[in-house]
C-alpha cells in the first residue's frame, strides 16, 4: 500500500494528533496595553499573541492564555484585588482570579464582544467600551454579568474609559470627544468645552484629579482641571496619534505616541520632552509606570515592550515574547539555518531549528518582510514593502549576516514574492502597478517583464520544473497570468477561478499547480494542465481564506488560512483541519524543510514547527514497518529495527535537523523479514535526527535524540 493511501485511510487520526510547536521566536510582537498588580506584576495585550506575564520587571515574558478564545488583546485591567480582565475584538472579556494561570470568559449581557476599553470605579464596579455598536457596559459583580448603559451617550464607538477618585466616569470616543456619567454610568452627558479633537485615544486621571485625553489625527493632547467641565490643550510637539498617557506615583507624566515615541512632563503637563534614547521603534501604544518609577512602552510593527530606568535609556525587553507577525519563511540548503521575516522588524535566522532565533538587519533598512528566496548558492534575497522610504528586494551573500539593497532604481514598489528559475533568474512579482521584475546577474540589475501582464498588481509567484513562470494577481479580477519563455510574455490563463484575488501558490513535484483565492470567502484552485484549467478543491477546506502554500513530503499539500492549517495528501480533493498545537490560527507563511518539517509564519505567535515524521510516524510506519530505535535518547550507539514484506532496494539515511544527510545505513537490496541495524551515534553531535527508510516505493521515517 501507497503511502499516499495511507494517508488517505488514516487522515482522520491525523487530525486529532497534537503536532504544531511553536518556535521559540522570533520575539517581539505588536503590544496594545500595559497594566501592573499590586506585586509590580506586569500583563500586556498583544495583537494576535494574546497576554503576557512579566514577574520580574519585564526581564522575561510568559504566555498567559489558558482559555483565551480570542487572541487579539486591546485592553487589559488590573482590578484592586489582583484580578486581571483582558478586553478582545470578538471574544468580549476573559477574568483571571489566579494572576493570568487561567482565564475564564465572562460574557453574560455582554452582547457586542468588541472590547477595546476597561475601567474599575472605587465601588468596585466595571466598565467595558467597545467599538462602535456596542457603547458601555457595565458589570456590578466582577464580571458575571454586563448591562448595557448608554443613556446620553450618543456616541457607541469608546475607546477610552477612566473613572476618578469620586465615582466619575468618563468616556472617550472616536467623533464626538469625552462624555461623563457621575451615576454610575446610568445616564451620560457630552464635556467637550474648550476639547477641539473629537478622536479621543486614551484618557487617564492623576492624584489629583485632573483628567488628561489624548487624541486622534496629530489633534494633541488635552487637560482638565475642573472635572471635565473645561479642557485646554496641552503643548506637546507631535503631529502624530496620542495612544496611551500613565501618570507615576511621584505625579510625572508620560505619553506614548504612533510615530514620535514617549514624552515626558514633571510639571503636570506644562511643558513635555521626548525621551526617546534606545527606543528603536517610535510607534508606542500604550505607556505603563511601575512603584519604582520604571517606565514601560508597548509598540507596534513587531516592536514589543520597551524599559526605561530612572536616568537611563530605553532597553528591548522582549524575551519569550513571542507575539511577532512572520509573513515569510525560508530555509537555506546550505546551510540548514532558517530564515523569518517579520512585518515591522525585519528578518530573523535560526541556527538550532527554531530552539532561539537572532535578529539580522545588518544593511537591511526594510523591516517590512513579505518574501524571501535563497538560490542554489545560498544567497538570501528578501523582498519587502516600500515603509519609510525602504524597500523592495535585499540581497545577503553570507548567510544573512549583512545585506545589500539590489533594487538598481528600478524596482520602487512592494515586493510581494520571489521567485528563482533553473538558471538562477531571480524575478520579483511586485504590487501597486510595478508588475515583474526579472534579473539574470543575481540581483545587480532587473528588468521590467511585463508583455501582456494586464494586472500588475501581483501577490504571489511559482515556477515548474520546466521554468514556466505563474504569476498571480490580486486586485483586477483577473487571476494567474503564465510565462513559457521566461517572463518575456505573459498570458491570462483563469478558466475555471471563481475568485482572482491570488494570495499563494505551489507546485508540487508532478507539477500539479496549487493557488489560493481571496475575497469574499476565498477558495482553493489546482490545476494538472499547467494553468490552462483550475478546478475548484475545498472539500473538508473550512476556512477559504488561503494565504500561504506549501508541498512537504510525497506531494502532500499544506495550506496556511485565515483560520488554521489544512493538509491534503490527494491534490486538494480532500483536506483536513490540523490546527492542534497551533495556538496562533492566522497562517501567513509556510516553509517545508527536508519534505517533513514544515514551518508556519503566524500573526502574533511567531513561528511554528510540524513535524510529520513525528506527527504521522505510526502512518508513516505501516509499510515498510520501521521501529523506533532503541535506546532513544542514545549516546555512543543505538539498534534500528524494521521489517519488509517483500524483496524491495533499501534506502535507511539519517539527518540532522537542518534536513541534512549525516550518515547512510543501507542501500542494497533486501529480501522480505526483519533486519536489524546498529548504527554508532559516537560522532554525532548532540541533538535531534531523524532517520528514513524507503523501501518498494513506501517511505517511513522516525526521530532519534543523541545525548
Amino acid at each position: 500500500m501507497k503511502l499516499t493511501t495511507l494517508f488517505l485511510f488514516l487522515l482522520p487520526f491525523l487530525a486529532s494528533a497534537q503536532m504544531w510547536q511553536q518556535t521559540n521566536g522570533p520575539y517581539g510582537g505588536d503590544v496594545r496595553c500595559v497594566d501592573l498588580n499590586s506585586s509590580d506584576h506586569l500583563f500586556i495585550g498583544t495583537q494576535g499573541g494574546g497576554v503576557f506575564r512579566s514577574t520580574d520587571n519585564g526581564d522575561t515574558w510568559a504566555a498567559m492564555n489558558d482559555g483565551i478564545t480570542a487572541k487579539d488583546v486591546w485592553a487589559v485591567l488590573v482590578t484592586v484585588n489582583d484580578h486581571v480582565f483582558a478586553g478582545t475584538m470578538g471574544g468580549g472579556v476573559f477574568r483571571s482570579t489566579d494572576n493570568g494561570a487561567t482565564w475564564t470568559q465572562v460574557n453574560i449581557g455582554l452582547d457586542w464582544p468588541y472590547v477595546i476599553s476597561l475601567a474599575q470605579s472605587p465601588n468596585g464596579d466595571l466598565f467595558a467600551g467597545t467599538v462602535e455598536g456596542g457603547g458601555v457596559y457595565r458589570s456590578v459583580d466582577n464580571g458575571d454579568n454586563w448591562t448595557l448603559e448608554i443613556d446620553g451617550l450618543t456616541n457607541t464607538w469608546v475607546c477610552a474609559l477612566a473613572v476618578n477618585a469620586d465615582g466619575d466616569v468618563f468616556a472617550g470616543t472616536f467623533g464626538s470627544g469625552v462624555f461623563q456619567s457621575t451615576d454610575d454610568a446610568d445616564n451620560w452627558a457630552p464635556i467637550n468645552d474648550g476639547l477641539t479633537a473629537p478622536a479621543i485615544l486614551c484618557l487617564t486621571i492623576d492624584a489629583d484629579g485632573d483628567v488628561f485625553a489624548g487624541a486622534d489625527f496629530g489633534d494633541g493632547l488635552f487637560r482638565s482641571t475642573d472635572n471635565g467641565d473645561n479642557w485646554a490643550p496641552l503643548p506637546i510637539t507631535t503631529s502624530n496619534n496620542i495612544d496611551g498617557i500613565a501618570v507615576a506615583a511621584n505625579g510625572d507624566l508620560y505619553a506614548g505616541t504612533y510615530g514620535d515615541g514617549v514624552f515626558h512632563s514633571n510639571d503636570n503637563g506644562d511643558s513635555w520632552m521626548p525621551m526617546n534614547p534606545g527606543l528603536t521603534t517610535l510607534y508606542v501604544l500604550c505607556v505603563g509606570v511601575n512603584s519604582s518609577g520604571h517606565v514601560f512602552a508597548g509598540t507596534y510593527f513587531g516592536g514589543g515592550a520597551f524599559r526605561i530606568t530612572e536616568g537611563g535609556n530605553w532597553e528591548e525587553i522582549n524575551v519569550g515574547l513571542i507575539a511577532t507577525d512572520v509573513r515569510a519563511v525560508a530555509a537555506s540548503t546550505s546551510t540548514g539555518h532558517l530564515f523569518a521575516g517579520t512585518y515591522g522588524i525585519g528578518m530573523f535566522r535560526s541556527e538550532d531549528f527554531g530552539n532561539s532565533w537572532q535578529k539580522i538587519n545588518n544593511g537591511l533598512d526594510a523591516r517590512y518582510i513579505r518574501t524571501i528566496a535563497v538560490n542554489a548558492a545560498g544567497h538570501i534575497f528578501a523582498g519587502a514593502d516600500f515603509v519609510d522610504n525602504a524597500g523592495g528586494v535585499y540581497r545577503s551573500t553570507d548567510n544573512g549576516d549583512t545585506w545589500q539593497e539590489v533594487n538598481d532604481n528600478t524596482i520602487t514598489t512592494d515586493v510581494r514574492a520571489l521567485g528563482i528559475n533553473s538558471n538562477g533568474d531571480i524575478f520579483a512579482a511586485t504590487y501597486t502597478s510595478g508588475g515583474v521584475y526579472r534579473s539574470i546577474d543575481n540581483g545587480d540589475t532587473w528588468t521590467q517583464v511585463n508583455n501582456g501582464l494586464s494586472c500588475p498588481f501581483l501577490w504571489s509567484f511559482a515556477v515548474n520544473s520546466n521554468d514556466d513562470l505563474f504569476a498571480g494577481s490580486a486586485g483586477c479580477g483577473e487571476g494567474v497570468f503564465r510565462s513559457l519563455d521566461d517572463g518575456n510574455s505573459w498570458t491570462l490563463e483563469n478558466t475555471g477561478l471563481g475568485f482572482t484575488d491570488m494570495t499563494a501558490m505551489a507546485v508540487n513535484s508532478n507539477d500539479a499547480l496549487f493557488a489560493a483565492g481571496t475575497g469574499m470567502g476565498g477558495s482553493m484552485y489546482r490545476s494538472y494542465d499547467n494553468g490552462d484549467n483550475w478546478t475548484e478543491i475545498i472539500n473538508g477546506l473550512t476556512n477559504t481564506n488561503g494565504q500561504a502554500l506549501t508541498v512537504a513530503v510525497l506531494n502532500t499539500v499544506v495550506a496556511g488560512t485565515s483560520g488554521g492549517a489544512f493538509l491534503t495528501a490527494d491534490d486538494g480533493d480532500n483536506w483536513i483541519e490540523i490546527n492542534d498545537g497551533l495556538t496562533t490560527l492566522d497562517v501567513r507563511a509556510l516553509k517545508a524543510v527536508n519534505e517533513v518539517f514544515v514551518f508556519a509564519g503566524t500573526a502574533g505567535g511567531g513561528v511554528f514547527l510540524l513535524d510529520l515524521a513525528t506527527s504521522v510516524g505510526d502512518i508513516m510506519s505501516t509499510g515498510p514497518l520501521l521501529e523506533q530505535n532503541l535506546p532513544n535518547p542514545c549516546t555512543t550507539t543505538t539498534t534500528i529495527r524494521y521489517e519488509l514484506t517483500s524483496s524491495a532496494h533499501v534506502s535507511l539515511k539519517v539527518f540532522d535537523a537542518q534536513g541534512r544527510e549525516v550518515a547512510v545505513l543501507k542501500n542494497i537490496m533486501e529480501t522480505p523479514g526483519t533486519k536489524t541495524v546498529t548504527f554508532d551515534t559516537s560522532a554525532l553531535a548532540r541533538g535531534i535526527y531523524s532517520y528514513r527508510l524507503s523501501a518498494g516505493g513506501q517511505v517511513a521515517s522516525r526521530r532519534m535524540v543523541v545525548h
